[in-house]
Formats: structure tokens, C-alpha cells, sequence
């Protein structure tokens, strides 16, 4: 049985509402991080021709070869992917619709559905490139207590397979979403690593759902520290240097103030964009003034507004999203 990921905000208010979780399925890891497409020798050697940092070898490492194809590893640095390009990204959990589009309908129907929705902005912004993304929350915090104790149901691995294969088949980007949880940034994103090492993947991370190790997600409201959000961006930056890869995308969603803590001690870092996303649902007029508050944060690289299509009274048009300033790097539909 599935219900809603919960407690997003009604902007006009800044009160939090009810998103609903992901129960428990029977099938799906807790760890996906557990096993590794190449033994161990060959692993070691892989990563030692890389140069890759011997404690970032321990949290990519893993034993299983056939769990994921390896990616091809880019050996030239790569320009920012939102230097000249805006991402039109839908949202969700395959294991249900109350969460967002990608549980709604078929993968594949989607993601030509999404495709004809960035068509849509193509058309209006521009000599700016449209890049479509699917954002996937991978890590869905849950009501109820789970068996690994986190308050935190994972994405299954043939769902994970199927993304990567349709992303990479479509020129789309992937983002993987995590929810925290009683966890820890470092502890979810070691989970992550081995996804991230393909240059198509990028990270986003929840402060809503990150909660004390007595606090039940849902009924308390979590916040990210900056010292959470910096290590993020290293162990991302460590991987771009490491292997090559284009730069990396690092969305971090808000819709109070408190959601972030000491904001002003995060970093920039080369290889890594942080993009701030206005994740409140409300009247048009009310997410505007919302969408430049975090939109001029300190931190924010970049910024980013969701659209809620069943939740915004009057869904902003393709039109009115490209008329905000500074204009979203990144568009997301839940």
C-alpha cells in the first residue's frame, strides 16, 4: 500500500501541509550501494588508474558486477551544464502518483510527454538550450518505522536500471532525490555514489524530511546545516575530478527559512552548481515574491521553482515561468 510523501508548504501561508509517504515495499533495498559492477582486484586497479581518492574507493566500491553497466568515463572537463541551458524536469516515485508525474504513468510515456513539454519552453526562451530531467525520489521518508530504523524506503534497483537506460537513450538528465530521514547526508549519499558516477546523474537533497534521531518525519519539519550541504559538494566535486566527469547539478529544496541553517557558511565549489529550488505551493503572485527570496540567497548558484499541477490554484504558464528574474535555471512539475 502506498500513500504520499508529506508536509510540503502552502506558500501564501508558509504553513506545511501533508505530501504523504511511500510505505514499505517488500522488495526494495535498503542499501543500494551493497554490491559493485567489478570485483574487487579489478575495481582497485580501475580506480587506481582514475586517481581516484582511496576513501571516495570505499564508498564507490562495491561487489556485484552485474548490477549496473558501467558508464563511460569523460576525460576532458566539461563547460556548466546551465551555462546557456534552462532543465524542464517532472518529479515523483514510480511506486506512486501521489508524489509526482513519474509514478502517473508508463516511464517511457512520460518521458515523451516530458519531452513535448520542454518543446513548449524551446519555443519561447530562445537561443537558450532546453534540457528535460527526470527527478526521482530515491529516498522516500516514511510515517512509520522502517527495519533499517532511518524512517526511509529506497527505490528498487530495476526501476533504477530502467532510468538509467532511458535517460541515457533520450539525452534526458536524472536527478536523484534524497529525503534523509534519521539519516545523514554522508550516510545517503555514500548509498548514491556508484549512480552519480554516470555524467547524466545529479544530486538533490530534501531538507524537509532530514529529522533528529527522535523526531518522525512528517510531524517535525527537518533543516539541513550548511557543514551538510558543503559535504555534498565536496564528495561531488571529489567525483568530478576524480573521473572526469561534466560538472555536477546539486538542488537543495526550500520553502521556509529555517530549512537551511548558517546558509551563509556554504561554499562554492568549481565542478558543482547549487541550485536553490522555491519548493512551496500557492497562488502565482505569492510563489513569485517566494521564488525571489530564495532565488537571492547567498548560496544559491542558481535558482529553481516547482509547479504543483494538482496542488497551484493557477498554475503559472510556460510563459509566466520564463518572466521571473533572474529566470529558473531549472522547472520542475510534481
Amino acid at each position: 500500500m502506498l500513500v504520499a510523501c508529506a508536509l510540503t508548504a502552502i506558500v501564501a501561508l508558509g504553513m506545511e501541509t501533508d505530501r504523504g509517504f511511500v510505505r514499505e515495499v517488500a522488495d526494495a533495498p535498503s542499501v543500494l550501494a551493497a554490491s559493485n559492477r567489478l570485483d574487487a582486484p579489478r575495481a582497485a586497479t580501475a580506480y587506481e588508474a582514475l586517481g581516484l581518492h582511496p576513501i571516495l574507493q570505499r564508498l564507490v566500491a562495491t561487489h556485484d558486477s552485474n548490477r549496473f553497466p558501467e558508464p563511460a568515463f569523460l576525460l576532458e572537463a566539461q563547460a556548466p551544464i546551465l551555462a546557456n541551458a534552462q532543465i524542464v524536469s517532472y518529479y515523483g516515485n514510480p511506486y506512486t502518483a501521489d508524489m509526482g508525474i513519474l509514478g502517473t504513468a508508463d516511464l517511457e510515456a512520460i518521458a515523451s510527454q516530458l519531452e513535448e513539454h520542454a518543446a513548449r519552453y524551446d519555443k519561447l526562451n530562445g537561443a537558450t538550450e532546453v534540457v528535460p530531467a527526470l527527478h526521482l525520489v530515491y529516498a522516500v521518508a516514511q510515517r512509520d518505522p522502517t527495519d533499517n530504523g532511518l524512517y526511509l524506503q529506497y527505490v528498487a534497483d530495476a526501476e533504477i536500471q530502467q532510468l538509467l537506460a532511458l535517460t541515457e537513450e533520450r539525452e534526458m538528465l536524472l536527478f536523484i532525490d534524497l529525503q534523509i530521514g534519521r539519516s545523514t547526508v554522508k550516510a545517503e549519499l555514500a548509498k548514491v555514489l556508484p549512480l552519480l558516477r554516470y555524467p547524466q546523474v545529479h544530486l538533490a537533497l530534501d531538507p524537509e524530511f532530514a529529522i533528529g534521531s527522535a523526531e518522525v518525519p512528517g510531524v517535525a519539519l527537518g533543516s539541513l546545516r550548511a557543514s551538510d550541504i558543503n559535504e555534498a559538494q565536496a564528495a561531488l566535486q571529489l567525483l568530478v575530478e576524480s573521473e572526469g566527469l561534466p560538472p555536477k547539478l546539486l538542488i537543495i529544496h526550500q520553502f521556509l527559512d529555517s530549512m537551511v541553517l548558517d546558509g551563509e557558511a556554504i561554499r562554492r565549489y568549481a565542478d558543482v552548481e547549487l541550485i536553490v529550488d522555491m519548493d512551496g505551493f500557492g497562488p502565482a503572485e505569492i510563489k513569485r515574491v517566494k521564488y525571489q527570496r530564495y532565488a537571492e540567497r547567498p548560496y544559491a548558484f542558481r535558482a529553481a521553482i516547482k509547479l504543483f499541477l494538482d496542488h497551484d490554484p493557477d498554475l503559472m504558464s510556460e510563459a509566466d515561468v520564463l518572466s521571473l528574474e533572474p529566470t529558473p535555471a531549472i522547472v520542475i512539475y510534481q
